[in-house]
Parts: structure tokens; sequence; C-alpha cells
């Protein structure tokens, strides 16, 4: 081989190796880059997170501050209007953070654990409760959503046998890929699990959710923060829409302070003791369960907070968290009342 011919192979393998090294350095620059963002993201993620865990903080003291305010008054009353914790705070610098919060009663929703009882340890379908939540995904579901086929397999979501009860009911057999937990559920969104349930049997406007919940079986539904169309569902089914008037009347005058008191109502004579006993078993005035919301802003990055709450009403101070979610901001923040509290639920 000519010198001539040697430089040339040697060339070629110099640019190789230059070649070879520039595309090594480009990608640990660009893993470099990439691995820095990454930690760079987490730590703005964490840091908002923290904020917001400095919010739910003062939440839960409000709610501390509020029951001894209860308490010194000796009215043991929880409406959406009045209360300390039912505010809502607006964008609030603070630091570096931009925050804002805001809570609300879960205990003004239809709880769907009511659709099964417990006797001797089995979860058993509840029909008067399966008729409210009919009533009430008729009000609020677009027109072809089918309430009573929902509100049948929901109960055989929860119930503890695998028979379907319903012909509009759905157990294991029926589903392909999941099957049914035959126990109370954590978390309202389960609807959506739902045999029947389809995109576009969503209700239109998002803001219904808040309409629902799940909560332990014996929680009661507060009269003072549930708007019409919850009241409608567990009240109309039973007393008629006479009585969901002259509650919602009552209690525009004042918070309402005694079940036994609202039973006394003209629009509640056509019960007899036992509806009476039964229905205002289902109702109280004060609650135990909030959910708190806070969004924060940190170099125009966003985050929301949802976190649900515990309040003891007991002798104690107890606020213990049972829930905490991050969830995209794809509505704004509810207000301590329901966005549908002062409609007339038509």
């Amino acid at each position: 081989m000519t010198a001539s011919k040697q430089h040339g192979v040697a060339l070629i393998i110099v640019l190789m190796l230059f070649a070879i090294l520039s595309t090594i350095t480009l990608e640990i620059v660009f893993r470099q880059d990439r691995f820095l963002t990454r930690a760079d993201n987490l730590l703005q993620w964490d840091k908002r997170y923290q904020y917001a865990m400095a919010a739910e903080v003062v939440a839960q003291q409000g709610l501390i501050d509020d029951l001894d305010d209860d308490r010194n008054n000796n009215a043991m009353v929880d409406d959406c209007v009045e209360e300390q914790w039912a505010v809502q705070l607006p964008p609030t610098p603070y630091d570096d953070a931009m925050l804002s919060a805001s809570v609300q009663d879960l205990q003004g929703r239809f709880n769907l654990n009511w659709l099964i009882t417990t006797s001797g340890g089995q979860f058993i379908r509840n029909p008067e409760a399966i008729t409210q939540l009919t009533r009430l995904i008729e009000q609020t579901f677009p027109p072809e959503a089918n309430p009573s086929r929902l509100a049948n397999e929901m109960a055989d979501w929860l119930d503890s046998n695998n028979i379907v009860d319903s012909v509009e009911g759905a157990e294991d057999p029926e589903y392909r890929n999941r099957r049914t937990p035959n126990m109370p559920v954590s978390h309202e969104s389960e609807l959506r699990a739902l045999l029947s349930f389809r995109v576009n049997s969503q209700p239109a406007e998002s803001l219904v959710w808040g309409l629902f919940t799940a909560l332990p079986q014996g929680t009661t539904l507060n009269v003072n923060t549930a708007p019409p169309q919850v009241l409608d569902a567990v009240i109309g089914s039973v007393a008629g829409t006479g009585a969901v008037k002259a509650v919602i009347e009552e209690r525009k005058k004042a918070p309402i302070t005694a079940i036994s008191n609202l039973m006394q109502e003209p629009a509640f004579n056509g019960l007899n003791a036992n509806q009476k006993n039964d229905l205002a078993s289902l109702l109280g005035v004060s609650s135990e369960y909030f959910q708190v919301m806070v969004n924060v802003e940190v170099d125009g990055q966003l985050s929301r907070l949802v976190s649900r709450l515990h309040r003891a009403n007991g002798q104690g101070k107890t606020t213990s968290v049972f829930s905490r979610q991050v969830s995209p901001l794809l509505t704004p923040l509810e207000p301590a009342c329901n966005p549908f509290y002062n409609a007339d639920g038509t």
C-alpha cells in the first residue's frame, strides 16, 4: 500500500473516531440534560405538594376551630354559608407560590354506600336506597343513560353475593376485565366501572359528580348543605317534593338545628310514625366528613391536591385525613356550597 493510500485510510479512521466521540458526547449531554430536567421537575412538584399540604393543615385547624365554636355555642350545626370552614381562599401569594383553596361538606352528597346494609357480616342490597339513586340519576345524567340499570348494577357491585338480584343488575360473569368488589366503595368514581356506564352516559356537566360521594354506611345526609337534587332523591322519594321545598325554605331562614323539629313540618304529615323515624335516621344537621381542594402554582406550573378528612365530632379534637389525590385541573375549585345548592332542581 502506498503512502498516500495509508494516509487516506488513517484520515478515514480519524474521522470515524471523531464521529463516534461526537455522538457519545452528544448522548451524554442529552442524558445529563434530561436527568437535570427530570430532577428539577420532581423538586418543583414536591415543592407544590408541600405547599398544598401546608394549606391542608390550615384547613384542618379551621375545621377544629369551627367545632370548638359550635360546642361553645351549644349548636352542633354545619351549613355551607356561615360556618368558619365554609370559605374559599382566592389566589393568594405565599413565598414563591400562588395558593387557592376551598372546603366542601361531603355529607351534603348522595352516599353510594347507602345502597347496602350490613347483616350477619354480609352486605345486603337496600331497595329504598336503590330507588333514591335511580331518582338522582334521572335528574342529573343525560337522557340516554338508564338510571334504574345503573342503580341496580351499583347495588350488585357492592353486595356480598355473586347473584344478579335484579334483571337490570350485573355480577362477575357479566364483566370481562374486572370483578365486583362485593364491599363498600371508597370513591364515587367507581360508578364509571359499571357495566352500563358509557362515556356518552356520563353527566354533561362535570360538576354533577359533586352530588355523589363514598362514605361509611351509617353516615347521615346533612340537610343544611345538600343541594336540591340530593334532597329530592332522599326525602322526595319518601315524602314528596313538597317536603323537599319545605326543607329548602326552612334552611333559607336559618340553618336547621334538629331533624325532630323538621319532621313536625306540615309537609311531612303524610308520613306515619315509622316512615318519619326511618327518614329521620338518614338525615342530620352537622357533618364529620369534608373535602379540601388546594391549587398551587409555582413558576407557571400548577398542581391540585384533593384531601378528604374525617373530623370526629366527639369530645376530642381529632381530624384525620383518610384519602389524598393529586388531580388534574379540569374544572375550577368547587365552592363551599355545591354549585346546585341554590338551584330549583329542575
